[in-house]
């Protein structure tokens, strides 16, 4: 039998804050090389949660948090995208025990979808985007782009 893959939108309930948590801080022993310090506090979750121009997404793998995403409108883009409709993948994020699930998958086809009518999708370097190198994003200068999905 196999296990059901799903990605949700988070909303700002205490259980999806809670696994949000849980998920950031797991990612973060798992990567203890990445410094995130105060990027994901409570408060800093339910403010972006409550921002009009910001979506988080959480993936799961049966009913286990696996993964999550962080993706907005708003701040500065690269220059190379001014001008055109972009969002930016401020996170994008799998859990070591799910990578070979089919939930990086699922939350990346999730993102394309709900954004669909932008011209790219961005993100920073350094950082552990394998996956999505090997999924459609290009290097350019210091950052991950996708155009045109």
């Amino acid at each position: 039998m196999s296990t059901t893959i799903i990605t949700k939108f988070a909303v700002a309930s205490d259980k999806m804050i809670d696994e949000l948590l849980y998920l950031t801080c797991t990612w973060e022993q798992e990567h203890p090389g990445i410094a995130m310090e105060g990027q994901y506090s409570r408060k800093v979750l339910v403010d972006s949660m409550n921002n009009f121009s910001s979506q988080w997404l959480i993936v799961y793998v049966g009913a286990d948090p696996a993964g999550f995403a962080y993706l907005t409108d708003a701040g500065a883009r690269p220059g190379f995208l001014e001008g055109k409709r972009v969002v930016h993948l401020a996170a994008f994020v799998i859990l070591k025990a799910y990578s070979d699930t089919g939930a990086a998958a699922s939350l990346l086809e999730k993102c394309q979808t709900i954004y669909k009518g932008r011209e790219a999708m961005w993100t920073e370097l350094p950082g552990d985007y394998a996956y999505l190198e090997t999924n459609g994003f290009s290097r350019k200068d210091e950052y991950l782009v996708k155009e045109g999905w």
